[in-house]
């Protein structure tokens, strides 16, 4: 069992998404639309925020209530990227990796809250060592 969550392949993942459209975020052309802008921007801070609550939960149960969040973060962030790309603020040659990489985390967070579910395991807070 993971002892912190850097040590999940999926949290990589979750980071190099994340990494990935903040980058897409500093286009200029993104940027003129404020409001686009800003809904791209919490969705995706949302995904690895989530993990990181998630994993400090007691419960293998609670922890994946954190990653349907996540999911879902995933999902606004993808329906916003191509929003930006219907109005012209990215192309497609930017907005297709992306898609590309958020349809595989969103695959992989739904496998992993499977994964857990099917666990449950109740007492996660145990692993970690005394202060």
């Amino acid at each position: 069992m993971a002892k912190r969550l850097e040590e999940l392949p999926i949290y990589d993942k979750a980071v190099g998404f994340w990494s990935a459209v903040n980058a897409l975020l500093e286009s200029p052309r993104l940027r003129k639309d404020r409001n686009l802008h800003e809904q791209i921007s919490d969705a995706n801070d949302s995904i690895t925020s989530n993990m990181v609550e998630g994993f400090e939960q007691g419960t293998d149960r609670a922890f994946a209530n954190f990653l349907i969040h996540s999911k879902g973060s995933v999902a606004e962030v993808l329906k916003r990227l191509k929003q930006a790309y219907f109005k012209k603020r990215i192309s497609e040659e930017e907005l297709k990796p992306l898609l590309e990489r958020g349809q595989e985390l969103g695959k992989m967070l739904g496998g992993f809250i499977k994964y857990l579910r099917g666990c449950d395991w109740t007492d996660r807070g145990s692993h970690r060592p005394s202060k």
